[in-house]
C-alpha cells in the first residue's frame, strides 16, 4: 500500500468531500442509509447463524444480533437479563414448533405418551409446556427437515 504524502492528502480530501455531500442530504435519506446498513448487518447475522444451525429460532437470531452489536452497551447483569428473556422466547418458539409438528402429524398428547411409554398425555403436555426436552427438539428438527422443501439454487 502506498502511504505517500500525496495519497494521504487525496484520501483526506475525498473524506471531506464525502462528509460535505452527506451533510447536505435530507434527514430521510440519511435515515434510509442508516436503515439499509442496519438491515445488512441483521441479514448477515441471520445468514451466519442459520448456516451454523439451520434450526435456530428467531429469538436465537435476535440474541446473536444483540450480542454482536450492543453487548458492550449494557452492564453484565442487564445483559444477563436480556439473554434470559431471549432464551425464554426461544423456548416458546420451540414449543410452538413442536405443537405444529404434533398437529401436522395428527397426534394427541395421549398418542405421544403411548409412543414414549409416558404415564399420560397430561404428563407429556405438562413437560412440553415447562421446557421442551432435547429429544423433542430433535424430533422437530427431523420433521421440519423432511417437510421443508430445499431452496432452489
Amino acid at each position: 500500500m502506498d502511504f505517500s504524502k500525496e495519497n494521504i492528502e487525496a484520501s483526506e480530501q475525498a473524506d471531506f468531500v464525502y462528509a460535505d455531500w452527506y451533510s447536505r442530504l435530507p434527514d430521510e435519506k440519511k435515515a434510509e442509509f442508516f436503515k439499509n446498513g442496519f438491515d445488512f448487518v441483521a441479514k448477515k447475522v441471520r445468514h451466519d447463524l442459520k448456516s451454523e444451525n439451520p434450526f435456530a429460532t428467531e429469538a436465537d437470531i435476535r440474541l446473536r444480533f444483540v450480542e454482536l452489536t450492543q453487548r458492550e452497551e449494557y452492564p453484565e447483569e442487564v445483559f444477563a437479563f436480556i439473554q434470559e428473556k431471549f432464551l425464554e422466547c426461544s423456548e416458546k418458539e420451540w414449543q410452538h414448533r413442536f405443537k405444529a409438528m404434533k398437529n401436522a402429524l395428527g397426534w394427541s398428547y395421549d398418542d405421544i405418551a403411548n409412543f414414549i411409554h409416558a404415564g399420560s398425555g397430561a404428563s407429556v403436555k405438562a413437560s412440553i409446556n415447562r421446557k421442551l426436552p432435547a429429544f423433542a427438539k430433535l424430533a422437530v428438527c427431523v420433521f421440519e427437515k423432511l417437510h421443508t422443501p430445499e431452496p432452489a439454487t
